[in-house]
């Protein structure tokens, strides 16, 4: 565990400025399992200063120094305090560094190891008769191919090697501009999937995680009158983020990919390029690989002792060597 002592005054009030604008995950959608420890492995703030986040009304259970915490509330809260060196901060920080480099390097063909692995979330393992689903990666959605496929036992795991395929577009119509605006400094958040699906509890506060925008984004579309879907899938080159966005028909009969999400994530980028913000409006990137799921459907599924249950997955994404003319 790397655990830094803050001293400077404006560290200190990036972090309080955090937590005045933290919107914690709810009571129904909680889950306080990360102890001190394990949220100091987080922050990575130091002892005395994550006393003072708790006496500021950090949210927790149990009692003092044997608290838990919400991994979200934790990592959201992380990486808006403007430390620099919290491990989301530094996490997102290494994975957006793409952001920074030539346009066409976002959509040149590239080919990828995808591997996936899905394990019940009990404490004591499966109950009875568990069961498994997984999403199929669908690269060809975005003029991509699926080069192989190997599923795991029972389904609970697969590895995949995909070519994916960019497309520089823009937005035409003038409407779903001024829609896509209205994003425009949300902050993203991570969120659980469960209460991402719920748009109308979270958007109001300002924040903007990806399920939750890509919903909201679809059904304002279409009161526009334009043909619109969401779409789950996977950012490669990050870790184990899975990610949603819309596709709509713009008023050039092209569909595009919409993604006011994944402009917002060039504000945790060291100097994302330029052009960046305004490709993310109708773009198609090398480093998004759609399934055939919609936003609010789950890329895994997991029943077992009767019930349904949120798996934990582990996904592992490596470039892959080039694959031109297999």
């Amino acid at each position: 565990m790397s655990v830094l002592t803050v001293t400077a005054p404006g560290l200190r009030d990036g972090w309080l400025a955090a937590l005045a604008e933290l919107f914690p995950v709810p009571a129904g959608y909680r889950d306080e399992r990360v102890d001190r420890f394990g949220a100091l492995d987080i922050l990575r703030c130091g002892e005395d200063l994550l006393a003072e986040l708790l006496a500021a009304g950090l949210p927790h259970s149990g009692p003092p120094g044997a608290e838990l915490f919400d991994r979200y509330d934790l990592f959201n809260l992380a990486l808006h305090s403007g430390s620099g060196t919290s491990a989301p901060e530094t996490g997102i920080r290494f994975a957006l560094r793409w952001m920074g480099r030539d346009p066409g390097t976002w959509f040149a063909d590239r080919t990828w190891d995808l591997s996936v692995d899905l394990s019940c979330p009990l404490d004591g393992g499966c109950e009875a008769d568990p069961t498994w689903e997984t999403s199929r990666p669908e690269p060809e959605a975005f003029g991509g191919r699926l080069l192989s496929l190997t599923t795991g036992p029972a389904g609970s795991a697969f590895t995949a090697r995909v070519a994916t395929r960019g497309e520089r577009r823009e937005l035409r119509s003038e409407r779903l501009r001024e829609i896509v605006s209205e994003y425009d400094g949300a902050r993203w958040v991570r969120l659980p999937v469960e209460l991402q699906s719920r748009p109308e509890l979270v958007l109001p506060y300002g924040i903007a995680p990806c399920i939750s925008v890509s919903l909201d984004l679809a059904a304002k579309c279409r009161a526009a009158g334009f043909e619109a879907r969401t779409r789950r899938g996977w950012i490669l080159g990050m870790l184990d983020l899975a990610h949603a966005w819309l596709e709509v028909v713009d008023s050039d009969g092209e569909v595009k990919v919409v993604d006011p999400v994944f402009a917002g994530l060039a504000d945790h980028a060291d100097a994302p390029h330029p052009l960046f913000r305004e490709a993310c409006a109708g773009s198609r990137f090398n480093r998004l690989l759609p399934s055939s799921r919609e936003a609010d459907q789950p890329l895994f599924r997991h029943r077992c002792g009767g019930a349904d249950r949120t798996p934990v997955s582990r996904t592992t994404v490596r470039t892959a060597p080039s694959t031109e003319g297999a």
